[in-house]
């Protein structure tokens, strides 16, 4: 169970899920500062903050919350503190809110590369498996009826006996560029097919695991968040201890990784059955000569395969290039990650990773695109190669 295997076609329940989330850090936020100010004008202020908060704005529809309960509850005890006069304001003020305010702020990038992300994957995929190959098709209808064209002249001009060799070389120059641009579509083609498996079966799955992976990820500074604030506003009478062991309960239910499960059942999807991208063989009912899915080699295109395939293996090294330094990227930021984990003192510590996080799952989206070329011009570099060589 997970973001990229069950909510491929969810993509607006996932931003209404981030939506949602970034309205309530904002309503704990608003809570925290409003505390700080409260607590120093003892109970009847504290009463008075309590009842301000929309406790409404924490009830998720039809998703079950563990974050959003744990917050509720919270709430209601804090109720049962406005009698308490001792307060713990600089020490929210300059951990448990301050965190906050940095989590809010990565929150907001998270949704933002989410979103930027899917849309470039998503124009690319369209534009790779739609547009240019109608594009290309639009050119091939046109270069047959242009190649047909000289041929019925020059079939004329061998009737006549005028002017052969001007119609000849009209006939031929159309029949190259009918060859030329079917090798093109070809190629085109193949990558298509490849882009599309690649997007529905890795890119865009891997985009949704990496938006699961820091949404649990803030569930867990969350969550040390709240356990902060639990203990600077604990104190020591028996009453209040007991109120404190009820929220920390809270807290301890929540789990990173199993916060979203009920989320996922709610808005899972079934995946849609991919496009079928094939040669389109209408193309060749008006020539036998050239071969779906077959690159035309002949002394008409041999020139220009040439320069495509070293513009393909130029390309595909500078992709490979390009995929060893960001692997080395993510493996590097990577071990420095794990080094500053290893220096948080408190649980909300992680806060102050989760750039660095995103950052790391950016790098990876990185990768996972070079992948993709890299597999896409390794496919039509050997497609080429075997006409080639």
């Amino acid at each position: 169970m997970g973001f990229g295997s069950d909510l491929k076609n969810s993509q607006e329940a996932v931003l209404k899920l981030q939506d949602w989330e970034l309205r309530l850090l904002e309503t704990v936020k608003k809570f925290m500062a409003l505390r700080i100010k409260s607590d120093k004008e003892y109970a009847y202020t504290l009463q008075n903050l309590c009842n301000q908060v929309d406790k409404e704005s924490t009830v998720q529809v039809n998703y079950v919350s563990n974050v959003s309960k744990s917050w509720l509850l919270m709430i209601q005890q804090t109720e049962q503190l406005s009698r308490i006069m001792k307060t713990h304001a600089e020490d929210l003020n300059s951990g448990p809110l301050h965190r906050l305010t940095m989590m809010i702020k990565d929150k907001q990038q998270v949704k933002k590369s989410y979103v930027g992300i899917h849309q470039q994957i998503e124009a690319e995929m369209i534009k790779v498996t739609k547009t240019e190959l109608e594009k290309l098709k639009s050119s091939y209808r046109q270069l047959i009826k242009e190649m047909n064209s000289a041929k019925e002249k020059y079939k004329e001009a061998l009737a006549k006996g005028k002017e052969t060799e001007k119609a000849k070389e009209r006939y031929d120059k159309a029949t190259m560029k009918l060859h030329m641009l079917h090798n093109q579509y070809v190629l085109a083609l193949k990558g298509a097919q490849l882009h599309q498996s690649q997007y529905y079966d890795t890119t865009l799955p891997l985009l949704l695991d990496s938006v699961q992976k820091m949404q649990e990820e803030m569930i867990k500074a969350l969550k040390g968040i709240f356990d902060d604030y639990s203990q600077i506003t604990s104190l020591v009478t028996e009453e209040i201890v007991n109120v404190h062991k009820e929220i920390q309960m809270s807290v301890e239910q929540i789990d990173p990784s199993t916060e979203y499960n009920n989320f996922i059942d709610v808005h899972r999807t079934t995946a849609a059955k991919e496009q079928e991208i094939e040669f389109d063989t209408s193309l060749l009912e008006e020539n036998e000569n050239l071969q779906a899915n077959e690159i035309m080699w002949n002394n008409l295109t041999a020139d220009s395969l040439q320069v495509m395939l070293k513009t393909l293996a130029e390309e595909l090294t500078q992709t490979q290039q390009m995929l060893l330094h960001k692997e080395a990227a993510v493996l590097e930021l990577e071990k420095r990650i794990e080094e500053s984990f290893e220096t948080c003192e408190k649980k909300s510590d992680i806060v102050l990773l989760l750039g660095q996080k995103q950052a790391l799952e950016e790098l990876k989206q990185s990768v996972q695109q070079l992948r993709c070329t890299e597999a896409k011009c390794a496919a039509q570099k050997a497609l080429l190669e075997q006409k080639v060589q």
